[in-house]
């Protein structure tokens, strides 16, 4: 059985997390797993850079304001990265979504790489483009696969909540032999990307990719919590079956 979740143990959490994110701030250094695919996306990023041509980002169909957003909150953390660094060597992404709630903060997040660049001239809102609403997931697919045509696309990232379309986004890289980034929540968005043989950021992996990308100290403490829990519920879960055991 489940310990309940007490007021107690929310506040301990809350200091163990500021404890955490000071240390960091005063320099400690944070060991993280490593997370191949995003190692694959900087090297992505940096053929684009040298080739002067785009990547190109989608986003999935999950809004803001469901149980997905989470995922979604992620895959804008992934293009807040590509955005900062593309805007600021002139190769911002194109950017496609498939939910509304999506595209404006999409463009904000190439809207603020640009001002961080100091080159808010050069924004155009058409860099992040409204494909098709989440309730036609195939055109909504469709419509990035046309996208990836363009000879000009040097890669492709797709991060976000997918589901079965998944395959003919990451067919359209394929065929145009381009490398990829793919990360999902969804088994079955998971599977296509597996028969595909391409980088993957398998769930919560995704979730975490903000941090990694950013090394913020409130995000690698957050991570660091989060380990520090599994290993408590893991310790909890073995000694509750060995007192069972005994008992």
């Amino acid at each position: 059985m489940t310990p309940p979740i007490t007021l107690g143990s929310i506040a301990v959490l809350a200091i163990l997390l500021v404890l955490l994110t000071r240390s960091v701030k005063v320099g400690r250094r944070v060991l993280l797993r490593p997370l191949p695919a995003l190692n694959g996306m900087k090297d992505q990023l940096g053929r684009a850079i040298e080739s002067g041509n785009p990547l190109h980002v989608t986003l999935g169909q999950a809004g803001l304001v469901n149980q997905a957003a989470p995922t979604s909150i992620a895959a804008l953390h992934v293009l807040d990265h590509l955005a900062e660094e593309g805007c600021a060597n002139s190769t911002p992404p194109l950017v496609t979504v498939g939910e509304a709630t999506l595209l404006p903060m999409a463009q904000d997040s190439l809207r603020y790489a640009y001002q961080q660049a100091g080159r808010s001239g050069e924004f155009a809102p058409e860099q992040a483009q409204f494909i098709s609403p989440e309730m036609t997931p195939f055109i909504y697919a469709g419509g990035a696969a046309n996208l990836l045509q363009q000879d000009r696309v040097t890669g492709n990232i797709a991060v976000g909540r997918f589901g079965p379309e998944l395959a003919l986004i990451a067919e359209a890289a394929n065929n145009r032999r381009l490398d990829q980034l793919l990360g999902a929540d969804d088994p079955t968005a998971l599977a296509v990307a597996t028969a595909f043989g391409q980088p993957m950021l398998v769930g919560e992996e995704l979730l975490a990719s903000g941090a990694y990308l950013s090394a913020e100290p409130d995000r690698l403490a957050t991570l660091q919590l989060q380990d520090i829990i599994r290993w408590i519920i893991a310790g909890s879960i073995v000694l509750l079956a060995l007192v069972e055991g005994l008992f």
